[in-house]
């Protein structure tokens, strides 16, 4: 027998899925919550084998929720039942722990096979949620650097040194390194930010103010 904890704070629709899945012999409801605080106290109580976690409840909202109980019950099964399918949501569910995202529009048997899936171990996703997953693979959101994390104090040492007129030879003199090792850190730097000479360095960090 699966033990379902139901979130939601519309009563008619918990009261409706609790009608639902209860016409399924290897599935009983244990408990209805109302809001995510009832909720975190009753898979603490009950001890659910999976938990229908609304997004959108007072007091706590089912993200919170999720990441309290998979806290506290990492074995705890929780599936984000909702309507809401924002990457942030999605993205958000996955992190604090989620086994499930599932939007109310799936019918009473595909949500009994996904109970059923994540008490076996699955992950399940709508295909809408997860061609929103693909794409944000596929395109990862940029995140911007730091000018003055991207170099150490010796890449900047020898940019200003490239600056004044120093060829490699002079600025391995002035910096006690090996002629190579110039030229191997000057042609690091101008990969980490695809500048194509030195003078496309120079003005790199002239922009950024690193000099």
């Amino acid at each position: 027998m699966i033990r379902v904890l139901i979130a939601d704070d519309h009563a008619l629709l918990s009261e409706s899925l609790q009608f639902m899945l209860q016409q399924y012999g290897d599935i009983e409801v244990v408990g209805i919550a109302a809001d995510g605080r009832e909720a975190v106290d009753m898979c603490m109580e009950l001890k659910p084998d999976v938990v229908l976690l609304d997004i959108k409840m007072p007091n706590c909202d089912g993200l919170l929720a999720t990441e309290i109980v998979k806290a506290s019950c990492p074995q705890m099964k929780v599936i984000i039942l909702t309507t809401f399918e924002e990457r942030e949501n999605i993205s958000a569910a996955i992190q604090k722990g989620a086994d499930g995202y599932i939007l109310k529009g799936v019918t009473p048997g595909a949500l009994v096979l996904a109970i059923k899936c994540v008490v076996a171990g699955f992950c399940v996703f709508n295909t809408s949620v997860r061609d929103i997953l693909r794409a944000e693979m596929a395109n990862p959101p940029r995140q911007e650097t730091e000018p003055k994390s991207v170099f150490k104090p010796e890449d900047i040492r020898i940019i200003e040194l490239i600056s004044d007129g120093r060829n490699n030879k002079e600025i391995a003199e002035i910096m006690n390194y090996s002629e190579g090792t110039i030229k191997n850190r000057i042609s690091r730097m101008l990969e980490m930010i695809g500048a194509k000479d030195r003078t496309q360095l120079v003005l790199y960090a002239l922009k950024n103010s690193l000099l």
